[in-house]
């Protein structure tokens, strides 16, 4: 037994005092690795002002800067100031920890914005961080942390109203390659002598199959995302209005294929309910797909985008064309698709579904002329539906008849009431004549259409169409 100790305490004292240094190390190149990543995106940099390494921990200040104007392709839009705050990280290196992240374990960190600066329009607690991260490294390399953003008010002087945000927190942990986060806020409220809005029951979760430094690095990978809003409710007392939106919610998914290099991406917006004066919906969404697209060619386009920023206007255009001509191959090879999976909604009327399927296929050498439409239309696929009850239908085409003739000299001085008439009388004529041309198919309790397009050949309803080339 004492063999034993005699072996086990020197290997444990020379553990705690050794491993700390290589901790420090370590921890030194993942920051220099990650800064450097995140400067390949052009839109904000991120500076190491300082960093104090020791022994036993590390203190670092980085300037973040954002700049606004590189998130606008728009050439004409006014000039916006940068954006820079000052983000202190220390640092505790272990195993045997101590001080402000005492414990057991490879790293103990916090990370604070005290956002000073903000302080000319916010206002929170004295001596707190407007955001704050706190995290923790155990012996097996698994992450845990949580972080928060502080509840502030603020003065909108312009509309003579005030906004509250309760604040936000969350948590998370990176555990055998898997990168997880939830977090919430109650509630964020604007409060005016006209109206009042209110976002209650904010979350978030996310999962991501990949690293902070391979998110940086890399164009595609696996990840779920949502954001929801529990309800939204808007108080107009000068317009006499009420809105009222319950559940709504953005979610998104990332999968990367490793052996074909080929990302696909879906997006989907909705709620469960939306009440707007006199409009009352359920079950509203909106369902996108980007599939087979070229890893190779994200890439390629990244690194293409962040160079046009330090080209003069005029030669932007012919470097586009210069890109598209070396690059565009390794897109459109993958058969590339853009679908709208799902457009929905359920109304006092009835429902309506649609869908629109649309790819590239069976492309392995790029024309001579670019902008060839033959070309294309050939190895073009498209396949899609619209259905919905006839109520609903009829419905729909009354309002889009009664926006017509609000356009119309002939019509423009008659009433609401007069143009509803009007429009009842005539939309029932024309769903009839684009029944007789094949556009529209009637069953008993709806209408539905049919789009599709191979081979060259465009059909609405199996009916073969001219397309206008």
């Amino acid at each position: 037994m004492k063999k034993l100790l005699s072996v086990l305490l020197p290997a444990a004292v020379l553990t705690g005092v050794v491993a700390p240094k290589i901790a420090g190390i370590q921890l030194e190149s993942s920051i220099d690795e990650i800064v450097t990543a995140a400067n390949e995106n052009s839109a904000y940099t991120v500076e190491i002002k300082s960093m104090d390494s020791s022994w036993f921990s590390t203190q670092t200040t980085f300037l973040v800067s954002m700049d606004f104007n590189a998130f606008s392709d728009v050439s004409d839009t006014p000039e916006l100031e940068s954006f820079s705050v000052e983000v202190d990280f220390s640092a505790s290196h272990g195993p045997f920890r101590f001080g402000e992240h005492a414990g057991f374990g490879w790293l103990g960190w916090t990370l604070e914005a005290a956002g000073d600066q903000l302080r000319e329009h916010l206002v929170w607690a004295e001596q707190t961080p407007f955001y704050q991260l706190h995290g923790n490294m155990n012996v097996l390399g698994g992450y845990y942390y949580n972080d928060s953003i502080t509840p502030f008010t603020t003065d909108i002087e312009d509309h003579k109203a005030q906004l509250t945000f309760s604040g936000f927190q969350g948590k998370g942990q990176y555990q055998d390659g898997q990168l997880t986060y939830q977090g919430g806020a109650d509630s964020l409220t604007v409060t005016s002598e006209l109206r009042d809005v209110k976002a209650e029951s904010l979350t978030m979760d996310m999962t991501m199959a990949s690293s902070f430094k391979a998110i940086f690095e890399s164009a595609f990978y696996d990840s779920d995302i949502t954001i929801n809003l529990g309800a939204i409710s808007l108080n107009d007392r000068e317009q006499n209005e009420n809105i009222d939106i319950a559940d709504l919610y953005v979610k998104g998914s990332t999968e990367f294929n490793q052996e074909k290099q080929l990302g696909n991406m879906q997006v989907s917006y909705g709620s469960k309910k939306v009440d707007i004066a006199e409009f009352h919906g359920e079950d509203l969404a909106l369902e996108i797909e980007v599939a087979n697209i070229s890893q190779e060619f994200l890439k390629s386009y990244q690194d293409f985008a962040n160079s046009l920023n330090t080209l003069p206007a005029e030669e932007a255009g012919a470097k586009v064309m210069e890109f598209m001509n070396a690059n565009l191959l390794s897109l459109v090879a993958g058969e590339p698709q853009v679908n709208v999976t799902s457009l929905r909604g359920t109304f006092p009327q009835g429902s309506f579904n649609s869908n629109l399927h649309t790819s590239l296929v069976g492309i392995s050498v790029l024309p001579e002329q670019p902008l060839d439409p033959a070309f294309w239309l050939s190895h073009a696929l498209v396949d899609g539906k619209l259905s919905g009850d006839k109520a609903l239908i009829e419905f729909m085409a009354v309002q889009v008849m009664k926006a017509q003739l609000k356009n119309n000299p002939q019509t423009q001085g008659m009433s609401e009431e007069q143009l509803e008439q009007v429009a009842a009388q005539q939309v029932p004529t024309i769903l009839a004549s684009l029944e007789q041309q094949g556009l529209l198919v009637s069953s008993n309790d709806g209408y539905s259409s049919n789009i599709s397009l191979k081979d060259s050949e465009f059909k609405v309803n199996e009916k073969p169409m001219p397309l206008p080339l």
